[in-house]
């Protein structure tokens, strides 16, 4: 039940990667951003170079390009820093992968990986780019008196992390290759097919959540079916699997959900029933994560009354994963890094206890990633928030590091022979 059957035609999966769209007329490499090629290479001379003499916002350097953005004070005032460019802010809910394509940029902050906005970005193949990328551009603008949207230069400094990749335990930056073709997950370079390609996703969410997560799978592919959607058609719906918030369950909750109840009736009884992680998961690795055979993905509807459980996820005022890099105290005044490893929730409202595995400080932005460091048990009321850990190679490169690591929560990751170099 868990094979993909043949692809289903939709207006999103019509277009997939091919980039059959009408764009303008120009040769393959001029339709792209040329974020990794080098500054004095052919390619980059073919886009526009703003002059000083025209500030005006028809012909700023964002000019004839869209913006959407997620987690930015409001004190930065970015709807203005774009118009002034010549930009033009538009919803994330405007947006699809064609008209995405070509056009579409997305600014943010690294600690908004989780909310809904930054995975559609992921899932579209737009530019990720951290918001003081516009401070830059503009500052060149006014020095110089011309600036290119696709400085290769200031695209290394400012790309985001497409968020945790589990296999990996680190945060991987976007490839420049990937954002010079907004390539959505599954493609390169134009070509290819998304990553939930042809298949048909049953999608049980509360209202909130369930608008978003609908736009995101249609982006990698999917037909998607909620609950509204399978009370309008008779009998049983042939689904490849159906994705739930795993938090909005039994233990999480006392009860398990009427919207959760009433569609699981309109699907059988082997369909795979997934948490959203696995969408999320498959998204930031750029290809389809199996359907069946991994724990942490798996969502059972049959609850015993045990009064300890494993879990694999909590929501707290924010969410933690099995997986996740924490930041949490140790007393009054001790903080500590680390990653959890295990989770385990308590009934009668007495919480969760965290397994962590301690991520020592070695000097500066350094963090220790041994395997065999001790671990730890601690409350879930110790939690402090989320830490990014990034590769050596894409951490040097960054252009927005806090000026101290004393109050950092992104790090460069450091292996043990490394340390002891």
């Amino acid at each position: 039940s868990s094979k993909k059957r043949a692809p289903k035609i939709t207006p999103e999966t019509k277009f997939e990667c091919s980039k059959k769209q009408k764009t303008k007329a120009q040769p393959e490499e001029h339709l792209s951003p040329s974020f990794h090629q080098s500054q004095t290479q052919g390619v980059e001379d073919n886009h526009k170079t703003y002059n000083r003499r025209s500030p005006g916002q028809k012909n700023g350097p964002l000019s004839g390009y869209s913006f959407f953005f997620s987690g930015i004070d409001s004190t930065f005032l970015i709807e203005e820093k774009i118009k002034r460019l010549g930009g033009k802010p538009v919803p994330h809910n405007s947006l699809t992968v064609q008209k995405a394509n070509n056009n579409a940029f997305f600014l943010s902050d690294y600690e908004s990986w989780r909310k809904t906005k930054y995975i559609y970005a992921a899932a579209l193949g737009t530019p990720m780019l951290h918001y003081r990328w516009l401070v830059e551009l503009e500052q060149e603008f006014k020095e110089k008196g011309e600036v290119r949207i696709f400085n290769s230069k200031l695209y290394i400094k400012y790309r985001l992390p497409v968020g945790l990749d589990l296999s990996r335990g680190i945060y991987p930056l976007q490839r420049a290759s990937h954002a010079r073709f907004w390539d959505p997950p599954g493609c390169m370079k134009g070509k290819g097919d998304t990553v939930f390609h042809g298949m048909t996703i049953a999608l049980a969410l509360d209202q909130k959540q369930d608008t978003d997560w609908k736009m995101i799978l249609r982006a990698c592919g999917a037909t998607v079916k909620t609950l509204s959607d399978v009370q309008k058609g008779k009998g049983k719906i042939t689904v490849d699997c159906c994705l739930f918030a795993s938090t909005s369950l039994p233990p999480h909750v006392i009860s398990t959900p009427a919207y959760v109840s009433k569609l699981t009736q309109y699907i059988s009884d082997d369909v795979p029933l997934l948490d959203l992680a696995w969408a999320h998961q498959s998204i930031i690795q750029r290809k389809c994560l199996p359907l069946v055979g991994e724990d942490r993905y798996s969502v059972s509807l049959d609850h015993s009354l045990s009064n300890k459980c494993q879990v694999f996820s909590i929501k707290k005022d924010r969410r933690y994963e099995v997986g996740d890099l924490v930041q949490f105290s140790r007393g009054p005044k001790t903080t500590s890094r680390g990653r959890v490893v295990g989770i385990v929730s308590e009934r009668q409202g007495k919480g969760c206890k965290l397994e962590i595995q301690l991520l020592e400080s070695n000097k500066g932005f350094e963090l220790v990633d041994c395997p065999s460091t001790a671990r730890i048990v601690v409350d879930e009321s110790s939690l402090q928030g989320n830490i990014l850990m990034l590769a050596t190679k894409d951490f040097h490169k960054l252009g927005y590091l806090p000026k101290s690591s004393d109050k950092s929560n992104i790090f460069d990751q450091v292996l043990p022979k490394e340390s002891q170099m």
